[in-house]
């Protein structure tokens, strides 16, 4: 499959504005196209992924549960996406809610809640055991320490690899893999990989054309997509990371471009 996409694959790349690392994984045939799959990327907000899974490794490991209720307090607010940062301080929620946020809204502030609850040194080791070498965390978001030593990074091929231990249940456990990818279903933003799939509005109750898990990432410069496709009968796991990028439309059009490629692909 990915073998006779790859010259269309890797034409849209090299033409589109900005820098790209693109890994993309297809279930049915095993096969993959890579285009600067190691590179490194600031991770922006597809660090929330990995940070979802220790949430989940946490709880099942007992130290916390998802109805737990965390109250959000001043010092919690920080800017960027997210609703959290406009509410009252003393707001309670469960952390199950504080998750959701995290990666439908990208909330910043729910994302540093849920960081302070699990500790960085879990979210390390989580992110080790699953094997991501190359994609560290570091730093919470939108809150820049006196001193930065390192930066929350990224690779393609290591995010791909996630998706595809999720997609395959082989984190956590299955139904912890089913529970975050039906949150990653919910997603808000989606002017990347699904922008230029078919619009559908047929009878309800009909059979969707597609779905999409995925999680974005954007800073000045940088912009991100990764996620798993579902066609009729075919599944792709797909992270698309740009820098140098001058124009958010610019890496959105690459994302669309590629999503529609794969559609285009299983339905001949």
């Amino acid at each position: 499959m990915l073998t006779e996409l790859q010259p269309a694959l890797q034409k849209m790349i090299d033409d589109a504005k900005g820098t790209y690392g693109v890994s993309i994984y297809h279930f049915e045939s095993q096969s993959e196209f890579q285009s600067q799959a190691d590179e490194w990327f600031y991770a922006a907000s597809i660090i929330k992924v990995p940070i979802m899974a220790a949430v989940f490794d946490q709880v099942a490991k007992g130290k916390f549960s998802f109805s737990d209720t965390l109250a959000l307090r001043a010092e919690d607010m920080v800017p960027g996406s997210g609703l959290l940062q406009n509410v009252s301080p003393g707001l309670q929620l469960p952390i199950y809610d504080y998750t959701v946020l995290m990666i439908i809204d990208s909330d910043n502030t729910a994302t540093n809640v849920l960081i302070d609850q699990i500790g960085t040194e879990a979210i390390q080791a989580a992110m080790a055991e699953w094997g991501l070498q190359n994609s560290r965390f570091y730093n919470k978001l939108s809150v820049i320490p006196a001193k930065v030593e390192h930066y929350n990074t990224i690779t393609p091929r290591e995010m791909t690899e996630l998706l595809k231990l999720i997609a395959t249940g082989k984190v956590v456990s299955w139904r912890a893999c089913s529970e975050m990818i039906k949150i990653m279903k919910m997603q808000k933003h989606n002017e990347g990989l699904p922008s230029q799939l078919p619009t559908q509005d047929g009878p309800i109750g009909e059979l969707p054309l597609w779905e999409c898990a995925h999680k974005t990432g954007w800073i000045n410069g940088t912009d991100h997509d990764m996620g798993l496709l579902y066609f009729p009968r075919n599944t792709f796991a797909v992270s698309v990371f740009g820098k140098e990028i001058a124009e958010r439309k610019d890496a959105h059009q690459l994302m669309g471009d590629i999503g529609r490629l794969l559609y285009a692909a299983t339905a001949r």
